[in-house]
């Protein structure tokens, strides 16, 4: 049975890069019927939250991403990487090392003024038993590193194909630190290896961990998981994806007002080769497949996240609308009237405001000032509201129309600014019969103060 992870580490919330990692393991395992752990890889002691750990929970199941087994803490697990930390010393597939801070960066600077890559050098491979017999009475701090294989390590990725590393690619690295707490690669291998799973689907930052990774596998004498590293979110620069580009993390775009919906069936087509990009959970379920994946980096567009977040605005319930957007149920129908006119659920709340508030956008006011006879369109339908002789938005037009030199789209434009405070906006036949009248006597004293009429 086909098993997949997701591993966060509480560090932080939840970035729309990471979020694409569960996405597409999850729609992965419901594809092949599998299984979906959460794991938490949370022996960063330093940086590592309950908060975050929270966080990012919340996140996930906001998503509607929901785990079979987990969450998995790392932290509740560190006696088994201990355990198996000296499974590989009695192998002879790892060894103590003594060395200080100061003699391996003295060690690699010698290497480097040698020309050679910076690593460390082995030396206490060379260490006696009498000699790490004394040491250990001493009670000097030692770590554990793995005796990395000196032979080429080869794979095939499922997006990548066959990706290979040199013999000396790896140095001997460490596995146990002098806390006991275990490495990445270490805790990660041990954790797949005793959760069964069969493949690990992550980022491709993760690709130069993975010949660590099978080495080890090789030492407990396991077959490695089918590795495949998708391509990595960029931004329009070309540069990873990070907040100087604007919204990276899913707290954020929920509270700009994307819905739910719509980013999970974005992480879950970017980077694929879509001939329909709107799809339903089950379609994206349906329709996956890794080999669909491109192995190179997708840049974010965030012009097709709200392209997707406006279609699931105009399809998802009027009730589900407001209670998204806080609004109270008195609002349905001026919900029902512009949703199809808004990219989000922030946008829609404030598009409430032409409906019963008094505030006119700069752009809007930019743009009626250049138009010839203002004043009379302003007046027209003061009267005409003292008077309550508007029957209908065709009526109102017609006496705005008949009293201006005005074209069609002018008057149009005009009374869209006057009755709505904006340039733009849903149909303003539409919009009109719910504006209260307080609301367009009160930007009418506005503009009357603006343009200076009596």
């Amino acid at each position: 049975m086909v098993k997949v992870r997701f591993a966060p580490s509480p560090t932080g919330h939840l970035h729309v890069g990471n979020a694409r990692t569960a996405v597409i393991n999850y729609l992965f395992a419901k594809k092949e019927r599998g299984i979906f752990i959460l794991r938490i890889e949370d022996t960063d002691i330093q940086r590592s939250s309950k908060a975050f750990e929270a966080s990012i929970i919340e996140d996930l199941l906001w998503l509607g991403i929901k785990w079979d087994e987990g969450p998995l803490r790392q932290i509740d697990r560190l006696d088994t990487y201990r355990r198996y930390g000296e499974i590989l010393l009695k192998k002879g597939l790892a060894y103590r090392c003594f060395c200080s801070k100061d003699e391996i960066d003295k060690a690699r600077k010698t290497l480097i003024a040698r020309g050679l890559p910076p690593r460390y050098d082995g030396r206490c491979k060379k260490l006696s038993e009498d000699q790490i017999d004394n040491l250990l009475r001493q009670k000097k701090e030692y770590v554990i590193r793995f005796k990395s294989f000196m032979k080429p390590i080869k794979f095939n990725d499922v997006i990548h194909g066959e990706i290979s590393f040199p013999y000396d690619h790896v140095d001997d690295f460490i596995i146990l630190r002098s806390d006991g707490i275990p490495s990445y690669n270490f805790a990660v291998v041990i954790d797949d290896m005793l959760s069964g799973v069969t493949h690990v689907i992550r980022g491709a930052d993760h690709i130069s961990n993975t010949p660590k990774q099978i080495m080890l596998f090789h030492a407990f004498e396991k077959d490695h998981p089918v590795y495949a590293h998708h391509s990595l979110l960029i931004g329009p620069d070309r540069k990873p994806l990070s907040k100087r580009h604007g919204v990276t993390g899913i707290k954020d775009f929920k509270a700009m007002g994307i819905l739910k919906e719509a980013i999970f069936n974005y992480l879950g087509i970017t980077g694929r080769s879509m001939e329909k990009e709107f799809l339903l959970e089950k379609e994206l379920i349906d329709t996956f497949d890794l080999k669909s994946l491109s192995p190179s980096d997708a840049v974010f567009d965030m012009e097709k996240l709200l392209w997707l977040n406006r279609e699931y605005i105009k399809h998802v319930s009027l009730d589900r609308l407001i209670n998204e957007a806080g609004l109270s149920a008195a609002c349905k129908e001026k919900v029902g009237v512009i949703r199809e006119n808004v990219k989000t659920v922030r946008e829609l709340k404030e598009y409430i405001s032409i409906f019963d508030g008094d505030t006119i956008d700069s752009d809007a006011i930019d743009f009626i000032s250049g138009i010839n006879g203002i004043a009379d369109i302003i007046e027209t339908l003061e009267d005409s509201i003292k008077k309550d002789s508007i029957k209908s938005f065709e009526d109102l037009y017609d006496k705005i129309k008949s009293n201006s030199m005005l074209t069609k789209k002018e008057v149009m434009m005009s009374l869209r600014v006057i009755l709505t405070g904006k340039i733009s906006g849903p149909p303003i036949k539409e919009v009109f019969p719910l504006i209260s009248k307080e609301s367009i006597f009160k930007r009418l004293q506005c503009l009357k103060k603006r343009f200076s009429i009596d």
